[in-house]
């Protein structure tokens, strides 16, 4: 029997993966224009969150491609997306089934902190290679007389989970509230 392992799955995924998580920029659109309700902002931070995970860490560092991190955040975001496209899809419809609706507003709960988690562990993974090849970054002198590095850059980021996490996952909190359970939230404009 073959070995099962997840070596190279991001190498066979990562067009696919490409496309659709660029595509997905028109969720902006979508929400700005009320074919789907949700907040801009949320919706913009997950965006640019899954477009820099998938551009400017996994793609760019095939070093890290075969972490474990990689194949976990995959896993979730692939469950998400079935789940909430499937919720999208039967809303426009006039059609949802309790399943669909309860699977949108209830897997998040495991799903949303296992994917920060994964990937968080990932751009982890990830600071060696960047720190050691300078990667992404700009030292002076240069004619443009701007600093840049990429590794303090990518700690900033990782630090930016602490105060945008629990915002985001509470907002779902209260959505999950409001759809499932019929509770009014009075909540502040974005």
């Amino acid at each position: 029997a073959l070995p099962i392992s997840h070596k190279g799955l991001y190498h066979s995924l990562q067009k696919t993966l490409k496309f659709f998580q660029t595509f997905a920029m028109l969720e902006l659109a979508h929400c700005a224009i009320g074919i789907v309700h949700t907040s801009v902002l949320v919706t913009a931070v997950q965006v640019s969150s899954r477009i820099f995970m998938v551009w400017f860490i996994t793609n760019s560092i095939r070093q890290i491609q075969n972490e474990e991190s990689v194949l976990l955040f995959l896993v979730v975001w692939t469950i998400t997306e079935i789940t909430r496209y499937s919720f999208y899809t039967f809303n426009l419809l006039n059609h949802l089934p309790y399943f669909i609706k309860w699977a949108r507003y209830n897997l998040f709960i495991i799903l949303y902190p296992v994917g920060v988690v994964g990937e968080l562990m990932t751009i982890y993974a990830a600071l060696p290679y960047v720190h050691r090849t300078s990667m992404y970054s700009l030292r002076l002198p240069n004619k443009y007389n701007v600093s840049f590095d990429y590794y303090y850059f990518l700690l900033i980021v990782m630090c930016s989970y602490i105060p945008l996490f629990p915002q985001l996952y509470f907002h779902m909190l209260r959505q999950r509230r409001k759809v499932l359970h019929g509770e009014v939230i009075v909540e502040k404009e974005d």
